[in-house]
């Protein structure tokens, strides 16, 4: 049994398709075809039935599935120690767009001065994607907001951001809520005080990128509830009027998570002491959020 076999099944269940785990492998649709049926073939054994236009695992598929993640999650931390053990490794990180744009430039520079043995590659997506990442061994670590708990994981305390609700300076606007894509710490937040406010029946409009989202603001076309360093120093920063949320959660925990028992746990804390706003964490009282 080849790891590229497993890895090919594993992106057929994850992806939902052929068609998704092709993209996600970067090859053509036959050669992901060729490669389960190598395998069903190998272990004598159908692995997915088609249900309607659907994929679905049969009792052998889903038997599968849960030793290949295990195999796969070696393999990752067999190849993270060697690396490690060499001196000089990559350490592969996770993050929302909005954070590698305002909280990790600096952290990134004294990365470089303090461990020139760690050569970090940054991957962007939703918080919740991003757990999905590490528990996929795709990522080492990911720095996300609003962390859930699970018992395969570890969460530190990076940042606790301040909430503000934001609207154009000087002009009305649209009673429309701007917010980033399902997934988003941000955005859960934002709804979250919508809901409070008694303005949960305004329409929501959906934005790529918090720039995009703070553009449309300073144009007068509605407002949003997002974290106060993505409005401070931003270009938009002057045609912009913050305030403090004054009901539901004020702040915005972001996190480093990583697995449990990984190999690369050292290097994981010697980025998470290099974040200047950890100290702060201990001043702010949490328990209202």
């Amino acid at each position: 049994m080849e790891i590229t076999g497993l890895k090919t099944f594993k992106a057929v269940v994850d992806e939902g398709g052929i068609k998704g785990a092709s993209v996600k492998m970067n090859t053509v649709q036959s050669n992901i075809t060729t490669r389960i049926q190598k395998l069903e073939d190998e272990l004598e054994a159908k692995l997915f039935r088609l249900v309607g236009r659907r994929l679905e695992l049969t009792p052998s598929g889903q038997q599968l599935y849960g030793y290949a993640k295990q195999i796969l999650q070696f393999e990752s931390q067999a190849i993270a120690a060697i690396k490690q053990s060499k001196g000089s490794y990559e350490l592969r990180i996770g993050m929302p767009e909005t954070f590698a744009a305002v909280h990790m430039p600096l952290v990134l520079k004294a990365l470089r001065e303090a461990h020139p043995e760690i050569k970090l590659k940054m991957f962007t997506d939703t918080s919740d994607r991003l757990v999905g990442s590490i528990l996929n061994s795709q990522v080492d670590c990911a720095v996300i907001g609003n962390a859930p708990e699970h018992e395969e994981l570890i969460t530190i305390p990076l940042v606790c951001e301040e909430l503000v609700v934001v609207t154009p300076l000087g002009d009305s606007y649209e009673p429309i809520m701007f917010v980033r894509d399902e997934g988003c710490g941000y955005r859960k937040r934002a709804l979250e005080w919508q809901h409070a406010a008694g303005r949960g029946d305004e329409e929501l409009m959906v934005m790529s990128s918090s720039d995009g989202v703070l553009g449309c603001i300073a144009a007068g076309l509605g407002y949003t509830v997002i974290g106060k360093n993505m409005v401070v120093g931003s270009r938009y920063e002057k045609s912009l009027l913050i305030e403090p949320v004054s009901v539901g959660p004020r702040h915005v925990k972001i996190s480093m998570v990583y697995r449990k028992d990984h190999p690369l746990e050292k290097g994981v804390l010697d980025l998470v002491n290099l974040f200047p706003e950890r100290a702060n964490l201990l001043k702010v009282d949490m328990d209202n959020d």
